[in-house]
């Protein structure tokens, strides 16, 4: 599979994962990320494929750009299924803390403007994407951390305005620990992550659902990502290009 790119900067990491539900396999993504020298911002570019019910091809597209704090400046999100097409984007303007919003299909435009705090990051359907908004902000490794995150859940249509949701995170233990991956240890730092809206929400708190992570080092890429309606996604390769 060959990623539609516009390259920014030198290539410094590039990979796969493999997307399970059960032992099932039912998507594959595939990524690369490009560094700017001068201003440090990285360029994200990652592309999955996956089968729906009909037997039909989705495949999704993602480009986003964040500077050497991580906060996006620039995202593309482009899906595909059958003759259905349609583009997400979102423009960040430092100046105004805004975000240009976006949403293009065959029935016309959509343009939405949206206050954003200074330090937050955006929701995508990209695994090698889903983790930059760790970087957003400087870490309490003792406790829960609260990250500001904009998400949309416009599929096909435009149905509403994007909105902020608010991750919890908090380590599972606090250095790296190694896990064995198809054969390979690598090390990865162990995280919970949680909707703030179901942990406020519920009565229990050993009963609020949980994504579970193993992060990398190499810019928050993570290595495997489980939910607990039995989805699965792990790494297939990650190649550090880096050579600083």
């Amino acid at each position: 599979m060959e990623i539609r790119r516009k390259p920014r900067g030198e290539k410094v990491y590039r990979g796969a994962y493999k997307y399970f539900k059960g032992e099932t396999l039912y998507a594959e993504e595939e990524f690369e990320v490009y560094k700017d020298r001068k201003e440090l911002g990285m360029s994200f570019f990652a592309e999955s494929h996956s089968r729906v019910a009909t037997g039909e091809l989705l495949t999704v597209y993602v480009d986003y750009m964040i500077n050497k704090d991580y906060i996006p400046q620039k995202l593309t999100i482009e899906r595909k299924l059958g003759e259905l097409m349609v583009k997400e984007l979102f423009d960040y303007n430092h100046r105004t803390n805004t975000v240009d919003y976006f949403f293009i299909s065959q029935k016309g435009q959509e343009h939405q403007q949206i206050q954003v705090p200074p330090k937050f990051s955006i929701a995508t359907p990209t695994t090698s994407t889903s983790m930059l908004f760790l970087k957003t902000k400087k870490e309490d490794t003792t406790s829960r951390n609260y990250f500001p995150v904009l998400a949309s859940t416009n599929q096909w249509t435009y149905e509403t305005l994007p909105f902020q949701q608010t991750l919890v995170i908090e380590r599972t233990a606090l250095a790296s620990e190694n896990i064995n991956i198809e054969g390979h240890s690598v090390a990865a730092t162990p995280y919970k992550i949680y909707d703030i809206q179901d942990l406020d929400q519920a009565d229990d708190a050993d009963n609020v659902p949980f994504v579970t992570a193993q992060i990398s080092k190499h810019a928050t890429i993570p290595y495997v990502v489980r939910s607990d309606d039995g989805i699965r996604i792990q790494i297939k390769y990650l190649n550090d290009l880096d050579k600083d």
